[in-house]
């Protein structure tokens, strides 16, 4: 039998796909870091005799492969829209609701890191001998609960903070701002964190909490941020969905920033040359820090906080300096000298443990609060 037409064509479109491809490998420059998907890509694998007798090289060469293939976004955008159209969502760890929202899957209850964070705050607070309030902040996924069609597992948040709190010692003061934060709209639609004004919400809860006084929403200036796109919108690579807002609200004037890794004293809260990179969010103080010093020369004798945080707190910290002299953040990740010595050197007024439910269940670093 003749071959037909067809096939010649199917062959030689096929095997000219191989070719343009192999071109590209070898023609197009490579770059290190991936605008869209927000991380380094695989560097050129190391050959050596033992690499390769354990399978090592060949693995990496295939990763290598895969994050330098020529049109990578294009590629890793369509399998995306594949699976999402095919009923699978989109990568494993997020979800997409029906009004157009990025979160992440449920968070999965982990026995043995709760026993052992809730032992290490507990042990902090009986070690300084001092009142420390804990706060735990629900999902985003959680919060937009009712627009997901079928997850593999529910959200729970509500009952994980509630068993989270059972564990707390004498000393440890559980906030439950679960209620509070039962709305999607505190949280961006492309990132896991809360909005701005999620994060003013936690702020003037947690001072009614302590009876201080607390600077009114309608008192700050709100600049618009315009197309941000956060860390979910990155790991799901469903790049047709659109940035969002993102909100800077200006308090007081004259607050000063230092940190632990950066020379020199900033005005103000904001870093505003991060909104030129690719993660915005980095405008909050600089992103993530080992210690990082809020000063408001304004709040003259109200105090000084101290807050055990994540990255939450980026933006958190900026309204928390509205009430008091001095904000202390520090970020367990970075930061290895004993809490209790800067506790004992420095008479914090309040202490503040503030944590995703997310990242407190996964966090390993906990454990150097001493």
């Amino acid at each position: 039998m003749k071959p037909k037409l067809q096939d010649y064509i199917l062959t030689g479109a096929f095997c000219g796909f191989l070719g343009l491809m192999c071109l590209g490998y070898l023609l197009l420059p490579k770059v290190d870091f991936s605008q869209t998907e927000k991380r380094y890509l695989a560097e050129v694998p190391e050959l050596t005799w033992d690499r390769v007798a354990s399978g090592e090289f060949g693995s990496d060469v295939e990763t290598y492969m895969a994050d330098h293939i020529p049109g990578r976004d294009f590629f890793v955008g369509l399998n995306a829209y594949v699976e999402l159209l095919t009923g699978r969502q989109t990568a494993d760890d997020i979800l997409v609701t029906w009004d157009g929202r990025l979160v992440e899957r449920p968070v999965a209850w982990n026995q043995e890191n709760v026993d052992k964070n809730m032992s290490k705050i507990n042990a902090f607070a009986e070690k300084i001998g001092q009142k420390v309030d804990f706060l735990l902040v629900p999902s985003a996924g959680w919060a937009s609960r009712e627009q997901i069609a079928g997850p593999a597992d529910p959200y729970t948040d509500p009952a994980i903070i509630e068993t989270v709190y059972g564990l707390a010692g004498e000393r440890v003061r559980p906030l439950n701002l679960t209620a509070e934060f039962d709305d999607p709209n505190l949280y961006y639609r492309t990132d896991h964190h809360w909005t701005s004004r999620g994060a003013y919400n936690a702020y003037e809860a947690y001072m009614r909490s302590l009876g201080r006084e607390f600077r009114n929403w309608a008192d700050f200036t709100v600049e618009t941020v315009p197309d941000f796109r956060g860390s979910t919108h990155s790991r799901a690579a469903l790049w047709l969905i659109p940035g969002e807002d993102l909100e800077l609200w200006t308090g007081s004037q004259g607050i000063t920033v230092t940190n632990k890794e950066t020379e020199g004293v900033h005005e103000g809260i904001f870093y505003r040359s991060r909104l030129e990179e690719v993660d915005k969010y980095t405008v909050y103080l600089d992103g993530n820090h080992s210690l990082v010093r809020i000063h408001n020369p304004n709040n003259a004798g109200k105090g000084k906080l101290l807050v055990v945080r994540d990255s939450y707190s980026n933006c958190l910290g900026g309204f928390l300096a509205e009430s008091y002299e001095e904000v202390v953040l520090v970020d367990l990740r970075y930061y290895r000298t004993a809490l209790s010595q800067l506790c004992a050197e420095e008479g914090f007024t309040d202490i503040l443990v503030c944590y995703s439910l997310s990242n407190f269940m996964t966090d390993t670093n906990i454990v150097w609060l001493r």
